[in-house]
């Protein structure tokens, strides 16, 4: 599974006298205005660039100059809502903004910034009008839920959105103590070297190492390896494969001389049962800002439907993406206990 291909294109306008306009709109006139599904923008070398109402796009702050290229994060981000002109050359944009954490803080105080990565912004029902001439280029905003064991991977260097925020209520979506490690403090990509996951249904959490504890029992590699398989993304019940092999109905249990394998793990594939067996992490060190979540989930939940059901589906390669789960560069960290149901993580 290929990781898509980072487009870095930023239009830059040359500088020129702003033409005459009469101002930001005011609500009223803006009811009055006729409305369109896209706009364009022409950069300095006349190439046009097409925005349409629901994308996302940088938008020059004020003081900026579009001449120039600048970093990613030095541009507002906001999404396109309504398009609206009041002739050719007038032409205003309904925004709705996404917020910097530092822009957060600034109105709701508690808002801890130390918790948040440099590409990270914030939701908000916030809306302003915006002149067609402050648009830059076409941005892209990942969704990230952090408790979600099916979340798609990006760039360290991808903006994403964790957080919405109310502005008129001061309120942060979903509370910040739903995701934040059992010390209360927030993920931030840009600094936590290796966070743990928990992906039993009642955790679905991360930990910072230096909060979790050692497990007492202590157990060599095959045995660890067989207790992070153990921790099962589909159920929080103890169970070891042995458990789930037998509870197959009798008429799908395996007979004959293929019955007497002692551990049911080697009538799985081995590429298979290493991508299950990873420790389930993310974070600087520890293939980023995602991590390996999505794809060691994978690997285990078509293990534990196979010791049910007695088989593998034929395409389980498309279901898994063994090279994410097993990243070739990491060096393996050590074994902790999830603070909430006791599994190895």
């Amino acid at each position: 599974m290929s990781r898509r291909k980072k487009k870095s294109l930023f239009t830059r306008k040359k500088v020129s006298k702003p033409k005459y306009t009469i101002g930001i709109p005011a609500d009223s006139e803006w009811k009055t205005m006729p409305d369109f599904a896209s706009f364009i923008v022409a950069d300095e070398e006349g190439n046009q660039h097409r925005f349409s109402i629901g994308e996302t796009a940088f938008i020059l702050p004020e003081g900026v100059l579009p001449d120039k290229l600048h970093h990613p994060t030095a541009y507002w981000i906001g999404r396109i809502k309504e398009i609206r002109a009041r002739n050719d050359e007038d032409v205003w944009v309904l925004v709705q903004w996404y917020w910097s954490p530092q822009e957060v803080n600034s109105v709701i105080k508690s808002f801890d910034v130390s918790g948040c990565g440099q590409y990270e912004r914030i939701m908000s029902d916030y809306y302003d009008y915006v002149s067609t001439a402050s648009f830059c280029d076409h941005a892209a905003v990942m969704r990230y839920d952090e408790r979600s064991i099916d979340q798609e991977v990006f760039d360290s260097d991808d903006f994403f959105c964790r957080f919405d925020l109310e502005y008129r209520a001061r309120k942060i979506l979903p509370n910040i103590t739903r995701t934040a490690c059992c010390c209360g403090v927030s993920y931030n990509p840009d600094r936590d070297p290796v966070m743990h996951f928990c992906p039993r249904p009642t955790c679905c959490a991360a930990y910072h190492q230096e909060c979790l504890q050692r497990p007492t029992q202590r157990l060599d590699a095959a045995a660890r390896a067989r207790k992070f398989i153990e921790s099962w993304p589909d159920t929080d019940e103890q169970l070891s494969i042995e458990d789930l092999v037998g509870s197959r109905p009798c008429r799908k249990r395996r007979k004959g001389p293929e019955s007497s394998i002692s551990d049911p793990l080697e009538e799985l594939p081995e590429e298979l049962v290493k991508a299950a067996q990873q420790q389930i992490v993310k974070g600087v060190q520890a293939g980023g800002v995602v991590g390996n979540v999505k794809a060691v989930v994978a690997a285990r939940q078509l293990i534990y439907r196979s010791l049910l059901d007695g088989s593998l589906p034929t395409d389980w390669k498309d279901k898994v993406d063994i090279e994410a789960a097993i990243p070739p560069k990491r060096k393996s960290s050590p074994v902790f206990v999830c603070p909430q149901c006791q599994s190895l993580i």
